[in-house]
Formats: structure tokens, sequence, C-alpha cells
């Protein structure tokens, strides 16, 4: 195997290292973005919570009238 074919495979390899690092930093920007989104969803299950509680309660004082005359 002569210098040139050494370094040429020295540079492919590279390549593909830096093609996979690339890959790597895309996924490390998707997992910051997933406490955001994880976040938000956490947020919209608290307001149905909350939501449900009213309904329940609502519904509660209804039939609490309705069934004490």
């Amino acid at each position: 195997m002569s210098l040139l074919e050494v370094l040429n495979e020295i540079h492919r390899t590279l390549g593909q290292i830096r093609h996979e690092l690339g890959k790597i930093q895309g996924e490390l920007v998707e997992i910051r973005g997933l406490s955001y989104r994880v976040s938000m969803l956490e947020q919209n299950q608290a307001w149905l919570k909350g939501g449900w509680a009213v309904l329940a309660a609502a519904c509660g004082y209804l039939f609490h009238g309705i069934y004490t005359k």
C-alpha cells in the first residue's frame, strides 16, 4: 500500500467521522428541544386536570340540587 493510498484512506475515514459527528450534533439539538415540548405537555395536562375538576364540581353541584329537593 502506497503512502498516497494510506493518506486517501485516512481522509475518507475522517470524512466519515465528521459525517457521524454531524448526525450526533443534530440529535443533540433535538434532545434540547425535547425538554421544552415535555414542559408544554405537562402544562396542558395540568390545565386539563383543572378543567375536569371544575366540570366534576359543577356536575356535583347540579345533581346535589336535583336530589335534595
